[in-house]
């Protein structure tokens, strides 16, 4: 036992190494060695720290030697029981160190059992924890003590699995140590020399066959002889090495087995050590389509063997048609149909796990099931088509909890999905509309990864497959959503998004029957953007939205201007926007002066200018210094246009008019002295402009003559009567001395309190107030008349922190009627703030007019970000109110007989009183007091209109006690009076209360729209209706001078009903209209005075400007005659001229030459008015048609787009004429002659198109038509035209662009009448010829290099191929096959077919059978279609040299001898 633990050297300290070595090998003469005695010492290791805080670059620690105190119990016991007690503590401790417990349990049990089953140290690594076995160690001393010999196992070694092998004679050059081979001798010869294997060699080859040879191979002939001898070897070869046998494969049988062996069968298949060549002797029957799956689910079968059992029974079953004796179509039938019933089965078995979520172990589960079905698919085992297609219908109507799953199957067949334009549009089609559920709110935070997923996956179809987004159909539904998916930081994305939206737009503007609004032009983009200010837009966002629209500033400037001194444009707010919106250009860099002065120049050509806006807004741009008035003297004087111009008028030309309306405030002498000069020389004298100032100083001064401070120059020049009239020049001057001298005055009056006594002016102190409410409102209008809100904005601001009383109420109401401008300005919160300041630096609310409390609170709510300041200003309204401690009634039916039964004048006042001190009031009281208030108005509104203000108060603070009855018995009375005698005069009662808030604007045009259209005296309803017609066209005028009189909100009611309620209007307009038509004279001579009033005609022009919608609205409601007379006032009657002069077709001819982008709605209506006349003319349709055609070709490109918009409102048979008489030239333009393309000028076409287009609306849905007979034949022409057949030859010589146009023309056409290709009855015989010229036109190559009529033409075929059946389909394959036109894989794209058919890939190569074959061919080819069922490894049980499905004998395969 000594003798086993001899050669084993004791183990190094940490100092020699870090790990100890492995124990070395035992032999046999190691055993008979005699023992080694070792010293008498132990190595006890260092504590050291665990290894994972040791740091592993630093040497291990030596270890101390001491000597044990026990040596002598030590040297009792034998060496060897002391050699093993060394090394098992050494080894213990340092297997300590180097696990540190990182070995789990069944390492560490078989570390123990290790090292008791031998002595010898166990591997690194797997040494278990110092003393964790005292049996383990104290078993080993046991056999240490022992004298047998421990068995050694011997070294027997195999061959390595990978060594290559002979046939029958083993693995090659390996030959084990036995001690009997050649190569286990080791003598003096093998140790110098090695060892080698020579073969042995007959005595016949014992000598160099070069003698023998040589005599052959010396003369000319030798290499020929070689050469046959090399080749009758090979040939030799050939012969008995090719496998010539027939193929001996066949599927496994099936056999029917019992339950219990075919689980073991299932088994033995799920067990990877168990070859198939085994089980492939026998299957069991009984296990298909499902249940084959569920078996390999349950089982856990390998993938790859799970598929070859699903080839076996496969291979089985389709064998078995065969076998049934029918041949031909009905064996294919038959294998088709089985093979969609397995598809059918794998369906549901897919089905099947992924219903199985919510189950154990669902996860290896489904990743088992989709691994397996993968395999199936890739592999052709399934009817591919039939299961893309029920994967997209299922994954459609899946729901969102399922909604993972399904994107995981989409996300595995993604690619073969995308290969083909229908699936690729029904996936993206599906996707969309999840993602649209999903982003619903109720929706989105519960499915926020879901619509991560189903985003990524749109975002990968969009780059590798765009062509599935062309969608027009959904488009305008889902593209908000698409774009909200996108990054900005995505310009691939991005400009993909985009492109796609201009090709979707390009195909639904056309496609179905509805109207849709033709893509507006920069110019109308602009426009749109500037109509938005009206809504209370950011200047800053739409100053941003104009930029981005385009970047020619000289269009944007252009544009701004003519919108705000357009004659279809009302008010003075649209001119301080466009200074605004100027301004702000300005400051982010874009240069006014060119701009502005090209308008001026081309000003003469722009039809419905209104000049003096013109002239105002320059002149705002001066004041700013944002218009050098030097660099427009320079610019006049270097065009030189001043020359033969002699006292210009203001209806001149504007670049030279303009030098009367400048500012001249602030400007350098030098620029003055140079005006100046150029007045000289267009005859104007310089003084006649401060006479004119001076004229209207003396106006002011004789209307005011106690307020203005002494001045000089007024007391000279002639007084002049209409403000209005004056230059800018002149108002700007005369506002500026308004301005300065209430500057003037407020100093003065600051600083001494009164003037001084040598002026000539009275002393200040004889005046109540700094400013009388009569100044103020002088003043106000002058500022009006002049159209200056600029300075008024001055003029407010300075009084808002002066003034008090009904005078800071006044300043009040003046921001509140011209809120808009002031806010165009920038001015209107500034104001607010100085006025509510004023209030919050008061003593308190009490001190404050509660009338200015009200218009101050109606004043924050037309601003923004006011929210807590109103609140506030309410509560300072509440707090004026008296207190019920001070006036203790309550409720208010106590003391209310007193004062409802009292008749002297303080009747308002007591029942003010009796008002504010109760909380509460029944029906009944309410009902009497509402009774007591309406009489005392009836019997006092003609008395004074102070009374109607109070009682329009009082009913106004009695509606909140009971708002539902309040209003019940307002409309009730209200009836009453439009039925009296009181509606000759409805605005004398009715506007105090709409301005009181007792009753809405609309509610009052409601009732009086009901009482019109009533039966009744005609002369009586049609004096309502005018009178009421005059109430709401006064709206707009000035508030009255009573201060309690809130006016501007009547105004801002009038405004909002256009904004957004405008049919109360237009039923109230049709109603008045009906009724003024159906009087006698005079009154309807007074209706039609009325008619041609200038507010009606403005509130006409807003009403159907403002709304997309208003135009039908007015056309369907107004009476035809009243409307014609209405709105021919609202156009440019230069343009127009007379009505009565021109017949009805000159009045359209002229209404057409009129139209502009400020004006087309009215075009619009003013057309349907003629059109829809009762006595119009004969043959209107054919009339119209010709108009249209004949201006539509000979209009510039700009007017295009306005011609659509017109043609895109006609009635639907007008349009439709219009539409046909169009498409006629268009066809007889370009294709009347076959050995050309196009003949007819691109403008005219141009023009056509845009017609035909707009009346894409008017395509009936019949079945056929005959103009896609003519664009089929005119595509085949253009396809077998010499000039495409010239291109192949010639390419300087080829006319592209006539060419390129003719194909737009036949597209345009095309998607005009795609509601007629999608009737199910249209012939797909001609649809299949119209795609296969197109097909041909998109593979030609003289497209390519075209920039966008490729893409165009790609979406128009993609688009018109979704209406394919699938036999049209498969003949236009067929068709281009023949052609040789398949192989563009954008046509493989469209109509779905895949680039090799039925295993083309694959020929099979056969010899000619005949001799005339064999000389004029050779050989044949035909294609070799695989039998993918069968398709297998180890089908049968024995192998053999050709037991392939696909016979080795097809590819001259050769035997592998080895």
């Amino acid at each position: 036992m000594t003798s086993n633990l001899a050669g084993i050297e004791p183990p190094l300290s940490t100092s020699d190494r870090s790990f100890p070595f492995p124990p070395a090998r035992t032999t046999s003469h190691d055993l008979q060695q005699p023992p080694r005695s070792w010293p008498r010492q132990i190595f006890i290791p260092c504590p050291i720290a665990p290894v994972a805080s040791q740091d592993v670059s630093e040497p291990a620690s030596k270890r101390q030697k001491i000597e044990d105190s026990a040596t002598g119990l030590i040297g009792k016991t034998s060496g060897a029981l002391r050699s093993d007690l060394d090394i098992s503590n050494a080894t213990n401790n340092r297997g300590a160190l180097l696990t540190n417990s990182a070995l789990s349990l069944p390492e560490r049990e078989s570390a123990e059992k290790e090292q008791q089953a031998s002595l010898f140290p166990v591997r690194p690594g797997r040494v278990p924890r110092p003393g964790g076995n005292q049996q383990g160690r104290a078993l080993a001393i046991e056999r240490a003590t022992a004298k047998d010999l421990v068995p050694v196992k011997p070294y027997n070694p195999e061959p390595p699995p990978f060594a290559p092998r002979f046939h029958k004679a083993g693995p090659a050059d390996f030959f084990p140590w036995t001690g009997h081979h050649a190569e286990d001798v080791l003598n003096e010869l093998t140790t110098k020399q090695g060892f080698y294997d020579n073969s042995k060699v007959s005595q016949n080859e014992s000598n160099t066959a070069r003698p023998s040879v040589w005599s052959s191979l010396k003369h000319k002939s030798g290499l020929q002889i070689l050469s046959s001898l090399f080749v009758s070897a090979l040939d030799q070869r050939q012969i008995h090495g090719t496998i010539t046998t027939n193929s001996t494969f066949k599927p496994p049988p099936r056999v029917t087995l019992t339950d219990t062996k075919r689980e073991a069968w299932l088994r033995d298949l799920a067990n990877l050590s168990i070859p198939l060549r085994r089980l492939s002797r026998t299957i069991p029957h009984g296990i298909r389509g499902k249940i084959l799956l569920d078996h390999c689910l349950s089982k856990d079968i390998p993938t790859s063997r799970a598929i070859w059992l699903a080839k076996c029974v496969g291979a089985n079953e389709i064998r078995a048609f065969k076998r049934k004796g029918t041949g031909g179509v009905f064996t294919v039938g038959g294998e088709a149909k089985w093979i969609k019933d397995w598809t059918a089965n794998v369906e549901q078995f897919l089905e099947s796990i992924i219903g199985v979520c919510d189950s154990d172990n669902w996860r290896s589960k489904i990743t088992y099931g989709l691994r397996l079905i993968t395999h199936l698919y890739s592999e052709h085992l399934l009817d591919q088509d039939h299961y893309l297609d029920w994967l997209i219908a299922s994954f459609r109507d899946s729901d969102l909890d399922a909604l993972p799953m399904w994107l995981l199957v989409m996300q595995i067949h993604q690619h073969d999905i995308l290969q083909h334009r229908q699936r690729g549009k029904r996936l993206t089609e599906a996707l969309l509309k999840h993602l649209d559920k999903a982003s619903l709110p109720i929706n989105h935070e519960v499915y926020d990864t879901i619509i991560k997923q189903v985003a990524k996956l749109l975002k990968t179809i969009m780059l590798s497959a765009p062509a599935c987004f062309i969608l027009p159909a959904c488009w305008s539904k889902y593209a908000d959503i698409i774009k909200s998916c996108l990054d900005i930081k995505e310009s691939r994305l991005q400009s993909s998004f985009d492109s796609l939206s201009k090709r979707n737009w390009r195909l639904r503007n056309r496609s179905w029957n509805q109207r849709t609004q033709a893509p507006k032009s920069h110019r109308q983009a602009i426009i749109t953007y500037l109509d938005s200010l009206c809504d209370k837009q950011s200047f800053g966002r739409v100053a941003s939205a104009c930029r981005r629209v385009t970047g020619d500033y000289d269009l944007l400037v252009r544009t701004c201007i003519e919108w705000s001194s357009s004659v279809y444009r009302h008010g003075p707010f649209r001119v301080y926007a466009a200074v605004r919106l100027l301004r702000i250009w300005k400051r982010k860099g874009v240069d006014l002066q060119g701009p502005i002065f090209n308008f001026l120049a081309a000003s003469s050509d722009v039809p419905g200018l209104q000049k003096r806006d013109v002239y105002r807004l320059l002149a705002e741009l001066v004041r700013s210094q944002h218009l050098s008035v030097g660099k427009y003297l320079q610019w006049i004087i270097a065009r030189g246009t001043l020359d033969g111009h002699h006292e210009p008028t203001s209806d001149g030309p504007c670049d030279i008019y303009l030098i009367f309306e400048l500012p001249l405030q602030g400007l350098p002498s030098h620029v003055l002295n140079l005006r100046d000069m150029l007045l000289t020389t267009l005859g104007v004298p310089a003084e006649r402009e401060s006479h004119m100032i001076n004229a209207a100083k003396a106006k002011i001064l004789g209307q005011i003559p106690d307020f203005f401070l002494w001045d000089d120059s007024s007391g000279s020049g002639a007084v002049y009567d209409e403000f209005a009239l004056l230059s800018q020049t002149v108002k700007s001057a005369v506002a500026s001395w308004i301005r300065q001298n209430l500057l003037s005055r407020l100093k003065v009056y600051a600083k001494t309190g009164s003037v001084s006594e040598d002026t000539k002016q009275p002393d200040l102190d004889e005046v109540p107030c700094l400013v009388t409410l009569e100044h103020f409102q002088t003043i106000r209008s002058v500022l009006e008349d002049f159209e200056d809100f600029a300075i008024l904005a001055d003029v407010l601001s300075i009084l808002s922190d002066e003034v008090q009383g009904s005078i800071l109420t006044a300043v009040t109401d003046t921001v509140n009627q011209y809120s808009d401008v002031f806010n165009a300005i920038g001015a209107a919160d500034h104001i607010f703030r100085r006025l509510y300041h004023r209030l919050e630096e008061s003593h308190g609310p009490e001190v404050m007019e509660k009338a200015f409390l009200e218009s101050l609170i109606d004043l924050a709510c037309r601003l923004s970000n006011t929210a807590q300041e109103v609140q506030r200003l309410r509560n300072h309204l509440l707090a004026l109110m008296p207190r019920l401690s001070t006036v203790a009634f309550s409720p208010i039916s106590d003391n209310m007989v007193e004062a409802v039964q009292s008749a002297e004048p303080t009747f308002a006042e007591e029942m003010d009183q009796m008002l504010a001190g109760g909380n509460s009031m029944d029906k009944q009281t309410l009902i009497r007091i509402f009774g007591t208030i309406i009489g005392h108005l009836e019997t006092s509104f003609q008395e004074s209109s102070h009374l109607v203000i109070r009682f329009s108060q009082l009913l106004a603070r009695l509606r909140r006690f009971g708002p539902k009855s309040f209003d019940a018995l307002f409309k009730d009375r209200l009836q009453e009076w439009l039925r009296s005698d009181l509606k000759a005069k409805p605005g004398t009662i009715l506007s105090p209360m709409i301005c009181s808030k007792v009753v809405s604007l609309k509610v009052v045009l409601d009732c009086t729209t009901h009482i019109l259209s009533l039966e009744g005296h005609r002369d009586d309803r049609a004096t309502l209706a005018l009178e009421m017609l005059d109430m709401v066209t006064k709206a707009s005028s000035r508030p009255m001078p009573i201060v309690d009189y809130r006016g501007y909100r009547l105004l801002d009611q009038l405004h909002r009903l256009v904004r957004t309620s405008s049919a109360s209007i237009t039923a109230f307009l049709g109603v008045v209209a009906e009724t003024c038509r159906a009087t006698e004279a005079p009154m309807r001579t007074r209706a039609r005075d009325q008619a041609e009033n200038l507010t009606v005609k403005n509130l006409i022009q807003t009403l159907v400007l403002q709304q997309p919608s208003t135009p039908m609205e007015v056309a369907s409601t107004l009476p035809n005659a009243d409307l014609q007379k209405a709105l021919w006032g609202t156009l440019d009657q230069d343009q127009l001229g007379e009505s009565s002069h021109f017949d009805r077709q000159s009045r359209i001819a002229r209404l057409l030459n009129s139209i502009s982008d400020f004006n087309v709605p009215l075009i619009q209506l003013e057309l349907k008015a003629i059109l829809s006349d009762d006595t119009s003319f004969e043959n209107a349709e054919d009339i119209l048609s010709e108009i249209f055609v004949e201006r539509a070709s000979v209009s510039e490109d700009s007017r295009i787009p306005l011609w659509a918009c017109l043609v895109s409102e006609l009635p639907t048979t007008q349009a439709a004429s219009v539409r046909e008489k169009a498409e006629t030239e268009i066809i007889c333009l370009g294709f009347t002659d076959t050995t050309s393309i196009c003949h007819g000028d691109k403008t005219r076409l141009h023009g056509l198109i845009a017609i035909v287009e707009a009346a894409g609306f008017s395509v009936s849905d019949a079945e056929t038509s005959p103009l896609l007979d003519q664009i089929a034949d005119g595509l085949s022409m253009i396809c077998s035209s010499p000039q495409l057949d010239k291109y192949n030859h010639d390419h300087h010589g080829f006319d592209a662009d006539h060419v390129c146009q003719s194909i737009y023309v036949l597209i345009s056409l095309l998607i005009i009448h795609q509601s007629t290709i999608q009737h199910p009855r249209f012939s797909q015989s001609a649809l299949s010829l119209i795609l296969i010229s197109l097909s041909r036109l998109l593979i030609h190559p003289f497209l390519a290099f075209h920039p966008s009529l490729p893409t165009h033409l790609f979406d128009t075929l993609a688009f018109l191929s979704d209406s394919l059946s699938d036999d049209t389909r498969s003949r236009c394959i067929r068709t281009l096959r023949d052609h040789h036109h398949s192989l563009d894989p954008r046509l493989r794209f469209i109509f779905g077919y895949p680039e090799t058919v039925n295993g083309e890939w694959l020929q099979l190569v056969t010899k000619s059978s005949t001799v005339a074959e064999a000389k004029s061919e050779g050989v044949t080819t035909q294609p070799y279609s695989l039998r993918r069922w069968e398709m297998m490894q180890d089908a049968t049980p024995v192998s053999t040299e050709n037991d392939t499905s696909l016979s080795l004998t097809l590819f001259g395969a050769r035997k592998s001898i080895l």
